[in-house]
Order: C-alpha cells, then sequence, then structure tokens
C-alpha cells in the first residue's frame, strides 16, 4: 500500500509547493496600498485630456515612481484650496506640488525634490518694460489666473497694489487683457504660458522671471504610516531616476 501512497504524496507536495509560489507571485505584483493623489490643472504637467484621464510630464512621471514604489494611485482633480484641506485632513494621502508651503508645513511631510521646477514668472507684451524688482508690481496692472496660488511674498504685493489686479479664466483671455491694454503684467507660471502660447502666439513677448522652486511630494501626515509613504515615493523617484539617466550599453563596431 506504502510503494503506491508515497507518489502521490510527492506529487500533492508538488503541486501544493507550485501553487503556493503561484499564489505568491501574483500577490506580490499587486499594489500593496493605493493612494488618493491630487493634482492641480497645469498643463502641460497635469490636466485631464480629452478622454478625461489625467496626463501631463508630473502624472507620468509619479505613475512610474509609484509602479516602483509598488503602490497604486487613484488620481483627482480638484482646486488648490481643495487639495490643501485634503491634505490636513488625511483624505488627499499625496499632492505632487510646490515645496515649503506654510498653510501645509504642520500637517504634511515632503519629499526631496522630483527633478521639476516651477518657474513663477511676470509675462508682458514687446512694449512694456521689464521687471527689475518683485516691489514693482505693487505699481503695475496686473492680471492674475482664476484657482492658481502665487508665494506668499506676491499675495502681499498684491494687497499692497491699490490697483486691484483683475482675475482671468485662463492665459489666453489673461493674454487678451495685455493687447487691449487692461493690464501690464499677467503673473502666471512658465510652464502653462509656453502652452498657452502654442495656441495664442504673441510676438516679441517675454516672461520676467520672479521665483523658481522645485516640486516634491507633499504627504498628509494624517494618513496610516505617512512616513513610510514618503519613503517609499523618494526610493520610487530614485529608482525610476537612475533608469531614465542611465547610459545605453556600449555597442562595439563590427
Amino acid at each position: 500500500m506504502n510503494q503506491y501512497t508515497r507518489p502521490w504524496r510527492r506529487i500533492s507536495l508538488g503541486l501544493l509547493l507550485m501553487l503556493y509560489t503561484s499564489f505568491s507571485f501574483v500577490h506580490a505584483a499587486e499594489p500593496v496600498r493605493t493612494l488618493n493623489a491630487a493634482f492641480l490643472n497645469f498643463p502641460p504637467m497635469a490636466y485631464l485630456d480629452d478622454n478625461g484621464e489625467p496626463a501631463g510630464s508630473v502624472i507620468e512621471l509619479t505613475n512610474r515612481v509609484a509602479a516602483e514604489s509598488g503602490l497604486g494611485i487613484n488620481w483627482v482633480s480638484y482646486p488648490i484650496r481643495r487639495i490643501y484641506h485634503g491634505l490636513t485632513t488625511g483624505k488627499i494621502d499625496f499632492w505632487p506640488g510646490s515645496q515649503a508651503i506654510p498653510a501645509l508645513q504642520d500637517a504634511t511631510l515632503e519629499t526631496p525634490s522630483i527633478g521639476i521646477d516651477i518657474t513663477l514668472c511676470a509675462f508682458s507684451l514687446e512694449a512694456t518694460p521689464s521687471i527689475e524688482s518683485v516691489q514693482d508690481l505693487a505699481r503695475k496692472d496686473l492680471v492674475l489666473i482664476r484657482g492658481y496660488t502665487y508665494r506668499a511674498q506676491l499675495d502681499d504685493i498684491f494687497e499692497k497694489n491699490k490697483r486691484r489686479p483683475i482675475v482671468a479664466p485662463d492665459h489666453v483671455a489673461a493674454m487678451q487683457l495685455l493687447q487691449k491694454g487692461r493690464a501690464d503684467y499677467l503673473i502666471s507660471y512658465a510652464d502653462p504660458i509656453k502652452k498657452a502660447l502654442l495656441h495664442y502666439p504673441q510676438a516679441d513677448s517675454k516672461c520676467d522671471v520672479l521665483d523658481t522652486w522645485p516640486l516634491v511630494y507633499v504627504v498628509s501626515r494624517n494618513i496610516p504610516d505617512a512616513d513610510g509613504i514618503a519613503a517609499a515615493l523618494t526610493e520610487g523617484y530614485r529608482k525610476v531616476s537612475a533608469a531614465r539617466t542611465k547610459p545605453a550599453p556600449f555597442a562595439q563596431a563590427r
């Protein structure tokens, strides 16, 4: 009896080992955790494409970082104030956004830079003098973009400006206000301005740089294992960055 049952016992054990290995492989391939990640409409870095799907350079980079970190992402597009509120309450896990925002300082953690800089500038047409100091803006007619926020130093200047800034719905509308002479400068960010100029070219326009700072992953402190998530995103970015800059193998000529 034993001589017949032993081979079957070995086969059964072998099948169990194979099933366990297969299950372990599938389990390891699944995301450990899905995070709610917010983004601000900020083309070409982050926006909804024609199919209503998140797109842009920051979205694509972050998807690769999450994959390297074993994480899943549920993207949500929110206005900036709702992003701040969600990070503060923990309803949003993280945001690819600006570094060192005072309103988020106590409620969030930050990763190191993700290799992308944000440039804030004063956009103007050919005949308008260049801005020599940020303080010059306190005496100029300005147009801002609805839904955008600006550094604290500029908020103070806007308040001191006796000519209340105009708020335009988008960059093309803002540029039209400049053309009509209703404003001297559009205060916005370099990348959205460049994208708008592709559809609405302005000859001999210029963009005087006001400030530059890095993008980071801003992680809510009010989520489980916030430190671990920040560390995972940091390591994921390190791997993606290393793969992206890795030189191609040398191919010897025959």
